[in-house]
């Protein structure tokens, strides 16, 4: 009986690609892997915001909106004359956005002094004063700096 050789080299490609195939599905498997470990989610750091004098200015005019990526927005507002940086997703869950003239979260008004914060600083840098929110962990509800 004779060997046909041109069926054996195919048998050869198809065992080939197979592998290849395999290897790049192992690949992007363990890729998967190693970047979601942990399931922590984005970690936040800190944020600088601008200059502390034109932040104050925009402030006089009301709250407003500031993204830190991720899950870390939050709100920038004045409260009893300071900078402070209330977190947009609330330890409850719900999502704090500002009406006209006061905080509503989940539907209900809420007391400022009732949300939870980020650490608000004024850093000099390079002579200029600027605002930095930490985005790490929020703080107590009513703290601020």
């Amino acid at each position: 009986m004779a060997i046909d050789f041109s069926r054996k080299s195919d048998i050869k490609l198809l065992a080939g690609a197979t592998v290849a195939v395999l290897l790049v599905g192992f690949f992007i498997a363990g890729a998967m892997i190693v970047t979601t470990r942990g399931g922590t989610g984005p970690q936040c750091g800190q944020l600088k915001i601008g200059l502390a004098s034109a932040v104050r200015d925009s402030l006089t005019n009301g709250p407003y909106f500031q993204s830190g990526g991720g899950d870390c927005g939050f709100w920038l507002a004045l409260d009893n004359d300071d900078t402070v940086a209330f977190k947009a997703i609330q330890p409850s869950g719900c999502t704090l956005n500002w009406k006209l003239d006061h905080w509503e979260c989940g539907g209900e008004t809420v007391p400022s002094a009732r949300l939870a914060q980020y650490l608000v600083n004024i850093k000099t840098q390079n002579g200029i004063d600027v605002v930095v929110v930490n985005l790490g962990t929020p703080e107590p509800s009513g703290a601020t700096t």
